[in-house]
């Protein structure tokens, strides 16, 4: 099982015999639950996060408590902020959350340490994914920063529903109020008033976008 995962990495096939001995034998699997912190930048370094199964939320934390994600990683994908201790480089503080029930194969960061000092094409990996991590952490803050709150929820929206395929979400408002990088009360106003002009249709738990023109033409 956690071969398999491993002999998907892009820089796998780039590695001599030893280093994959070095690599399976020192990776394990890791299993985290629904709103588990996986790793903070006040943590000690993880080490290469690949996921499995289920969603892994990448965001940001003021100081007075509010969130803002940066992008969502699935299964399949390749966590490589959990990892940034072992590149010579500065970081975000950046948290990284199961959203859902989550599996995982960790790559410790002392193994890491040692294929990214002798190894170009892992080193070359790591910091090609770390800085589109950067990229979409400048473009959250910019978010922030000058899109309105109908702007930030309606781009979440149409963003959402692109990547799951639907056009209903099963969402809390609290959870879009974290995405967003917003209070909740704020959310629910904002929601009422896309609701009394028709482009969404809320529900317990969720909304449903019904008439997405509208909410492109707000962004």
């Amino acid at each position: 099982m956690t071969g398999y995962c491993l002999e998907e990495l892009a820089f796998w096939d780039k590695l001599s015999d030893q280093e994959r001995e070095r690599v399976r034998a020192a990776a394990y699997e890791a299993d985290y639950e629904p709103g588990q912190m996986i790793w903070s930048g006040e943590r000690d370094c993880l080490g290469l996060l690949l996921i499995r199964s289920g969603v892994v939320r990448l965001f940001l934390l003021s100081e007075d408590g509010r969130e803002a994600t940066i992008s969502r990683i699935s299964g399949g994908q390749v966590c490589i902020m959990t990892a940034a201790c072992t590149m010579s480089m500065s970081s975000f503080n950046v948290q990284v959350q199961a959203e859902g029930r989550v599996e995982a194969v960790v790559i410790p960061a002392v193994c890491l340490s040692t294929l990214v000092r002798d190894n170009l094409y892992v080193e070359n990996f790591l910091y090609r994914g770390a800085t589109q991590h950067f990229s979409q952490v400048l473009t959250a803050v910019e978010q922030m920063l000058f899109r309105t709150l109908e702007q930030r929820l309606a781009a979440y929206l149409l963003e959402e529903c692109e990547r799951l395929g639907t056009d209903t979400l099963k969402v809390t408002q609290e959870q879009m109020a974290q995405a967003i990088g917003s209070a909740r009360e704020a959310v629910t106003r904002t929601l009422k008033k896309l609701a009394a002009s028709g482009a969404v249709e809320l529900f317990r738990g969720g909304v449903k976008l019904t008439d997405k023109n509208d909410l492109e033409r707000r962004l």
